[in-house]
């Protein structure tokens, strides 16, 4: 009887877990003394980064994260997050938001910068109150927007080389 409540359990179990997870990353509850507010997947993390980029963009799965200080009324730090088909894509896709970014002289987003973080080139602008960071691992792309003194703390929290 309990061997088949285990196997029960498990086959239940096991692909909830595994959906939870999906192949994004995890999104910690706290980035130094910020603490995740809100948590978007699925549908509606994909809806957030379409509306964002104006038009439907080519992904796999979406998250969009927003932390905030206890108490504070400023703008909460956003990490956002797609899946793509391949590295080559997430290259892509970086490049051609920098380079829009870049290119465009109405664009909000000024004074970019490259640096290079653990091994991964990152790019920063700096509009709208905020440091935007933007960068790719493997088949993932990253967008960070917080606050300029945030961007230690933020870069170290979620910006690591892929995996070998």
């Amino acid at each position: 009887m309990k061997q088949m409540l285990a196997l029960l359990l498990a086959v239940l179990l096991i692909p909830a877990m595994g959906w939870a997870g999906g192949t994004l990353p995890t999104m910690p509850q706290t980035v130094a003394d910020l603490v995740r507010i809100e948590l978007v997947t699925g549908l509606a993390a994909q809806a957030e980064v379409d509306t964002l980029h104006g038009k439907p963009l080519p992904a796999e799965e979406s998250l969009v994260a927003r932390y905030a200080r206890s108490g504070s009324a400023d703008r909460p730090a956003e990490v956002w997050v797609s899946r793509v088909l391949s590295e080559a894509e997430a290259r892509r896709q970086t490049g051609q938001m920098v380079h829009m970014m870049y290119e465009n002289p109405k664009s909000p987003f000024k004074n970019p910068a490259r640096l290079d973080h653990k091994g991964v080139a990152v790019y920063r602008f700096h509009g709208m109150g905020q440091v935007h960071l933007i960068w790719y691992s493997a088949d993932l792309v990253y967008w960070v927007s917080a606050p300029p003194t945030d961007q230690p703390a933020m870069l170290d929290a979620f910006c690591f080389p892929p995996n070998p």
